[in-house]
């Protein structure tokens, strides 16, 4: 019977019916602790301990070597005897003795027979069996180093005598130390590891409760999070740590989710009002105007004013209408344009916009240009549209009588347009809220709006690398009034080949 073919995509099945259960933080961040702790060990012991014996041997070696270099002068001033002409019994044992201190090891000087010419009574060398080297030795006038076991033999042909007769000198030098010199060094190692992995095993345990811990109170707080929402209380942990700046950067989060669902619901009541009012007046309006317009009763005079009521609704829609387009072009992040743009022309340019809604409420408009032109680099629709903010606010809150200024300048490497009224002021505490979405002053007069213009105004000075602030009032610290300032920054632009 052929298996089914599994179409493809589909995820395999799972015989059983259970998921296998990954380990938790707390396993997983211990066996890393401890493994790391384990090959750091493992590394170390490899990188001392087999070092340290070849560096033992290679030392003990050397000082044979040196001893023998350094002993032949000796043996050449030995004395001989007239008689027989072998070396003087005095001066070869003190020579001996010298060699075996410098080099460490027992000492026999034998004759071309391999005979015995001398050698210390308080040695157990078993001469013998070093008679091939020393054969070797003297019949190629060469020494000849072996190792056999922990035994470092050398045999090397010495002339004993100004003009004696050359003999071998068989050095053996037992390296049994350096075994024993390891064997220490690595039982010491082993007992400084157990210590060092117990201590690691310590410090991981309460490294891992202490982080678990934290991390623990952080997922409650998500959870309680997730079943009372945002007005959930989270615990804030003080340390100055990743995870203490994980939690104050959830609780940040939290808060601004928390003015954000506030500003939405501030938002949807103001919205509700706001449209309800000018679409039912709207409507009203044009009913009304639908009668005057009856040819059986016509009423002229009566139409124009229901159509001059009709045309500020109208307006004040498509203010809101552009208010959000504006926002949806900052959320979605479209790029601005960055080109030199003479500041004061387009002041002038937007405040003649506004001059006949400024003089049906009576106030002036006062557009105060340098002697010099004010170059910025930007985005001229954006900063268009901040000076629109900033002087529909500004009129729309001035008192009958009073003036509005405008005002454009360079300082330095910045250029400054400022926005200024004679109007109630921003209250200390209103002065951050206000550039906020949704957020509307204290002392708008009961102005209809939506709380977006600011928000848009520095949103858009931002992107364009610049601010917009709130100042004191118009001429000066304490006087009434606001005054608005954006600052971009200057371009150098020639007169001849200014845009």
């Amino acid at each position: 019977m052929s298996k089914p073919a599994r179409l493809p995509g589909a995820a395999p099945r799972r015989f059983g019916g259970t998921r296998r259960r990954v380990p938790g933080l707390r396993p997983r961040v211990f066996a890393a602790l401890l493994l790391s702790s384990a090959v750091t060990l493992a590394v170390a012991a490899l990188a001392l301990l087999s070092p340290l014996e070849h560096r033992l041997r290679s030392d003990g070696e050397t000082a044979v070597f040196t001893a023998i270099a350094a002993s032949r002068s000796d043996f050449a001033e030995i004395g001989l005897t007239r008689a027989t002409g072998t070396p003087s019994n005095g001066e070869l044992a003190a020579t001996v003795a010298l060699l075996r201190r410098r080099s460490g090891a027992q000492v026999t000087v034998l004759d071309r027979r391999l005979g015995t010419i001398y050698s210390p009574a308080n040695q157990d060398l078993d001469v013998p069996d070093y008679y091939a080297q020393a054969r070797r030795a003297l019949r190629t006038g060469r020494g000849v180093h072996t190792l056999v076991g922990d035994e470092l033999v050398a045999a090397e042909p010495m002339q004993i005598g100004e003009n004696g007769a050359t003999y071998a000198v068989v050095l053996v030098r037992r390296l049994q130390y350096v075994s024993s010199a390891v064997h220490v060094v690595q039982n010491a190692f082993i007992e400084a590891a157990a210590v060092g992995f117990g201590i690691a095993l310590l410090l991981g345990l309460a490294l891992t409760t202490t982080l678990l811990r934290r991390l623990e109170r952080l997922r409650e707080a998500a959870r309680e999070l997730e079943r009372r929402g945002l007005d959930a209380p989270i615990h804030l942990d003080e340390r100055r740590d990743e995870i203490g700046d994980l939690t104050r950067a959830f609780a940040s989060m939290q808060a601004r989710l928390r003015r954000q669902e506030e500003a939405r619901h501030a938002f949807v009541a103001t919205a509700s009002h706001e449209l309800r009012t000018p679409l039912a007046s709207l409507d009203g309006t044009l009913e009304l105007l639908e009668d005057d317009l009856d040819p059986r009763r016509l009423d002229l005079e009566d139409a124009r004013e229901r159509t001059l009521r009709a045309r500020e609704q109208s307006r004040r829609l498509s203010s809101l209408a552009s208010d959000l387009l504006d926002l949806s072009r900052l959320d979605a992040e479209v790029s601005l344009r960055a080109e030199p743009v003479e500041l004061g022309e387009l002041c002038r340019a937007v405040a003649a916009e506004f001059e006949r809604r400024a003089a049906e409420r009576g106030i002036q408009i006062d557009v105060r240009q340098p002697s010099q032109a004010c170059w910025a680099t930007c985005d001229p629709g954006a900063v268009a549209r901040i000076v629109r903010i900033l002087l529909d606010n500004a009129i729309g809150i001035a008192p009958s009588g009073s003036r509005v200024q405008t005002q454009s300048a360079t300082d330095g490497s910045w250029a400054r347009v400022t926005v200024s009224d004679d109007g109630p002021g921003v209250p200390e505490r209103e002065r951050e809220r206000i550039f906020e979405r949704f957020q509307r002053g204290s002392t708008s007069g009961g102005r209809s709006g939506f709380g977006l213009g600011l928000a848009i105004g520095r949103e858009l000075a931002t992107r364009m690398g610049g601010s917009l602030t709130l100042l004191d009032g118009a001429t000066g610290a304490g006087a009434p009034g606001a005054r608005f300032t954006l600052r971009l920054s200057a371009a150098r632009v020639e007169e001849d080949s200014a845009p």
